[in-house]
């Protein structure tokens, strides 16, 4: 008999009760918000025991006014079931730079990029990953694009530059910053004169 996923989260709260945080249904799709300690045994357990042999993605979405501040999100998917699964953990306490959680790389090896993705453009780490570095920003970039404390367009540089954030090292006096501030306000700043409450990106060279 197929298992749907509406029967998954039931015997996933049976199974794990103290791992589950919260139970969403939403458009007749499941998703199941776990404890950040229980995600490698409710996996585990997905992929052995239910079947849920495909993960289709791994992202993560950014509250900052929120704590915990980041979900970390995994789309699960049972080609035997034809069955969809959404899990869910939430990382970030105040004043945490690089919150982490458990590599998933041991039960689905697929994980690797989309771990590195999310590490790269949020900054969240992923314990035990057998290859943890940036795989779409340069491995010199000191900030992660898509928190939404980011800068909105980096520095507007002229032909033929790239455009987007460059390396201080390169004509300090070319181009502007447009940077976010706290309350949704552009503010352009020449690189010589960086605002200190935003993410600056790579860090000037003395």
């Amino acid at each position: 008999m197929a298992i749907t996923a509406a029967a998954t989260v039931t015997l996933v709260k049976e199974k794990f009760p103290q791992a589950v945080v919260e139970i969403v249904e939403f458009r007749a799709e499941q998703t199941i918000v776990l404890q950040a300690a229980s995600l490698i045994s409710v996996c585990t357990y997905l992929q052995k025991n239910l079947r849920y042999n495909f993960l289709s993605t791994v992202t993560a979405v950014d509250w900052p006014e929120r704590t915990p501040r980041f979900d970390v999100v995994y789309q699960l998917l049972s080609l035997p079931n034809q069955s969809v699964l959404r899990l869910k953990v939430r990382v970030g306490e105040r004043g945490e730079d690089h919150p982490s959680v458990p590599s998933v790389t041991s039960i689905w090896p697929g994980a690797n990029w989309y771990e590195r993705e999310v590490y790269d453009l949020f900054g969240l780490e992923f314990a035990g990953h057998p290859d943890l570095r940036r795989i779409m920003m340069p491995p010199d970039w000191t900030t992660h694009p898509l928190r939404k404390d980011y800068p909105l367009a980096g520095f507007d540089l002229p032909e033929p530059h790239w455009g987007g954030q460059v390396p201080y090292d390169t004509d300090a006096g070319v181009g502007s910053q447009t940077l976010r501030s706290t309350d949704g306000r552009e503010l352009n700043d020449n690189r010589s004169s960086l605002n200190p409450n935003q993410e600056p990106g790579t860090p000037k060279k003395n």
